[in-house]
């Protein structure tokens, strides 16, 4: 290729020289700056002579053009300078050696690649990939808006993200409107990444509030009509301020989720471009390189620490903090082995229970083997003799779930067999259930699986099974562990009959209800002291965790499976059942009560059901907890409770 450096004689001669550069010397970027046209004397250029040298004598030039538009790299300034002349402008390199003017346009993406003198290359424009030129942005973006809603539904994430609020302290209403705001701006920030129109994803997030929460808006607006007496009366004005302030949350929070979209939509836009183009040149580039990289480090970031918040903000600030001892199993399935298994066959739940006022003895009735003879004093631990030591197993079973409709067709239950289980020869042990939460944030929460190795391998607690039954999924978000009035839920059926008779028919355990015994937290607080009181040829202990005592008080929806008839919640409350307590019932039952006196709605509850039981002369013990209603609760109090609970088997003459 020619070189266009020229030397310039004096004017009147009108003689230019051209010198040969290589091509391998302009590849490697070597040609320099190249000057304007300098007079031989020195002074200022005859700019009239030079533009009439370029139109009577035009530069020869061969273009040679090596490698493909497409391996341009785009914004690169190359070693050549500009070039100071009319005939070429700003000149940058491109790989291979040809010369093309590059412009990077608004966001980055489109590169037009100009032509030079010569014809030599045409305009090249980038599309952005699946850019849909002929659509309108707006039906773009609620196409996207519906996609995010369809995932976080049918992929289980609301539901779970409502348990989980619930099981923080927030009723089901409460729970549902705090996932729907944070539905809602992801709905918004996707909407405007796709469209790039902030204003149009807020909306589209606030249309997502509406479809979210439209439903409990309108089933509380009917409950609201048809209130009348303690319950209150209707109140137009209440309601138009009620719709505003959703509308104006929803609206916010939409806002907020598509001004950050609009604001990190030029930098991902830009961080695509730069993978698209190393993967047409098909090689690394170190500036091309940093904005992925970036964006790989920042995604590596939020992974790890989203998560942690959120088992921060879930279960406790600090259980992350804690790595050892109570809490080897703070990210489930990692530190215990867990073994599934389908039941073969599975159990045959009973879907139509008979509901009565009095508790029923003949809903559950494993067939118990005669009691042991009690040898061992109150007071005394008698399992020291045969204390084992070591790590337990977990082994999950998958039930038909107890429910029709639903989000889930099948119940986890996961049973807990303590160290030296299978080595242990014909060895019965004692049951302790749990429900209607589940292991997954038991353990979560309090290492529970970690804090049972613990406590058997000291030898604060008998080696015992422990049974985790999961009700996620049931077609009440608040199950209150019921046998529903319309029969479309028998989970009451299925906790005290199915899962305690398949684990009596599968592990070796003390088939007596005074070795087995239920606990909950919170609403499941409520199950166990309610299953106790309904079932107490099964069951003969319940530990109750910041629970409380009347059903369908838990939360706005937890009279749902009751169909909102007092009636029925009355006939399944443990505050009102232990008043008619038998004699017989009254000797065999014990309530264990875990909750912080000052706490104004778990603390009240317990008060009252300490006052109920005491009297009507029923065993009792209530551990009044410094902390209030949370997972910290029932860590800190969870080997209080649990001892109590052997100590009351001891009593009870299990060994």
């Amino acid at each position: 290729m020619k070189s266009l450096r020229q030397k310039a004689g004096p004017p009147e001669s009108g003689q230019l020289e051209t010198t040969a550069v290589s091509d391998d010397e302009l590849r490697a970027g070597r040609l320099g700056t190249m000057r304007q046209l300098q007079p031989a004397t020195g002074g200022k250029p005859d700019r009239n002579l030079a533009d009439s040298l370029a139109q009577d004598r035009p530069l020869e030039t061969e273009t040679v053009i090596v490698g493909e538009p497409a391996a341009t790299r785009v914004g690169r300034r190359g070693r050549i300078g500009r070039l100071r002349t009319r005939a070429f402008g700003e000149i940058r390199r491109w790989p291979g050696g040809a010369l093309a003017r590059i412009r990077r346009l608004p966001g980055g993406v489109l590169a037009a690649i100009r032509r030079t003198p010569g014809g030599a290359v045409a305009t090249i424009r980038r599309i952005p990939i699946g850019a849909l030129k002929k659509t309108p942005r707006p039906l773009v973006g609620l196409v996207v808006a519906a996609l995010v809603l369809l995932v976080a539904v049918f992929s289980g994430t609301v539901e779970e993200s409502d348990r989980t609020l619930v099981i923080m302290g927030f009723d089901p209403d409460r729970a549902q409107l705090i996932t729907t705001l944070v539905v809602a701006a992801i709905a918004a920030v996707a909407a405007t990444l796709a469209i790039d129109r902030p204003a149009i994803g807020a909306l589209l997030g606030t249309l997502a509030v509406a479809a979210l929460f439209g439903q409990t808006f309108i089933a509380e607006t009917q409950n609201a009509l048809s209130a009348t007496g303690a319950l209150g009366s209707f109140d137009a004005t209440g309601w138009i301020l009620t719709l505003a302030t959703l509308l104006v949350m929803g609206f916010i929070s939409a806002w907020a989720g598509a001004t950050l979209a609009a604001a990190l939509r030029p930098p991902l836009i830009a961080t695509g471009a730069s993978v698209g183009e190393m993967v047409e040149a098909r090689r690394p580039n170190r500036g091309a390189a940093r904005r992925p990289l970036a964006a790989v480090l920042v995604l590596v970031l939020l992974a790890v620490t989203v998560p942690a918040f959120g088992n921060m903000v879930n279960l406790a600030p600090d259980a992350l903090m804690l790595n050892g001892g109570h809490f080897v199993a703070l990210a489930p399935g990692n530190s215990v082995p867990v073994q599934r298994i389908t039941p073969t066959p599975a159990p045959t739940p009973t879907p139509t229970p008979a509901s009565s006022a009095a508790p029923s003895f003949d809903m559950a009735t494993p067939s118990p083997s005669p009691s042991p003879t009690a040898h061992a004093s109150p007071g005394t631990k008698p399992w020291l003799a045969w204390k084992p030591t070591g790590a337990g197993r977990v082994t999950r079973f998958d039930f038909e779930s107890p429910w029709k409709g639903g989000t889930m067709a099948t119940v986890d239950v996961n049973v807990y067999t303590p160290p030296e289980y299978d080595t242990s020869g014909d060895r019965r042990y004692p049951v302790l259930y749990e429900a209607p939460t589940g292991l997954e944030l038991w353990n979560g929460g309090t290492g529970v699986i970690g804090a049972l190795d613990a406590l058997i391998t000291s030898g604060e607690m008998p080696a015992s099974l422990v049974v985790f039954i999961d009700s996620s999924g049931a077609p009440f978000p608040d199950s209150q562990c019921a046998d529903s009035t319309d029969k479309q839920m028998w989970l009451e059926t299925f906790i005290s009959t199915d899962v305690v008779q398949y684990v009596e028919s599968q592990f070796r355990t003390i088939k007596d209800p005074i070795a087995r015994g239920i606990m909950g937290q919170s609403a499941g607080g409520f199950c166990a002291a309610m299953l106790l009181a309904r079932h107490p040829s099964v069951f003969s202990t319940s530990i109750s965790f910041s629970g409380y005592f009347y059903a369908g008080i838990g939360s706005s929806t937890a009279s749902h499976p009751y169909s909102d008839s007092q009636a029925e919640m009355d006939k399944v409350s443990p505050a009102l059942l232990a008043t008619d307590f038998p004699s017989e019932q009254k000797a065999s039952s014990f309530f264990i009560i875990v909750a912080a006196p000052a706490q104004d709605f778990y603390g009240a509850q317990a008060e009252n059901f300490d006052k109920i039981l005491t009297a009507n002369h029923i065993g009792h013990d209530w551990v009044k907890s410094i902390w209030t209603h949370s997972w910290t609760e029932v860590r800190n109090e969870f080997p209080t409770a649990v001892a109590a609970w052997a100590a009351r088997m001891v009593v009870d003459g299990v060994w």
